[in-house]
């Protein structure tokens, strides 16, 4: 009998387990490719959660999108439920800011932060969108 309740136990814990990783782990989102209009864009890879050391960055990061008016679309990109963009991009932790071209190829990307408190370089950024813009 012990053995019995033992494997109900087992499958009901693998089914609890599978099915959790399915709603909350994103097993069920689609690998939709990220539409950019055939123009330009910035693509901002962000957590929804993490620890607080990351989270710091990310919040900070996220304050400095708030207050900056981009000349081009900003797309967000949420890094841990859309590991297939992180890859496509070579983005390998977030926050990030990736610059595209039209064709959808990088052109700029800032995966370092330079501190915890302005972690992307919004300066170089501009710089890297004019360049962009003017000089296609």
């Amino acid at each position: 009998m012990n053995r019995k309740v033992f494997w109900l136990f087992f499958f009901l814990g693998l089914v609890f387990t599978l099915g959790a990783k399915t709603i909350w782990g994103g097993w069920l989102d689609t690998d939709e490719t990220l539409d950019l209009d055939g123009k330009p864009a910035l693509v901002f890879f962000t957590l929804s959660q993490g620890c607080e050391c990351q989270m710091t960055v990310v919040r900070a990061a996220e304050a400095q999108l708030a207050s900056w008016a981009s000349p081009l679309p900003l797309h967000r990109v949420d890094f841990e439920r859309r590991r297939d963009l992180a890859k496509h991009f070579h983005v390998a932790r977030a926050p990030a800011l990736v610059l595209v071209n039209a064709e959808g190829q990088v052109v700029w990307k800032q995966d370092e932060g330079l501190s915890d408190e302005s972690p992307l370089n919004l300066n170089q950024a501009e710089r890297q969108i004019e360049a962009l813009i003017f000089n296609p």
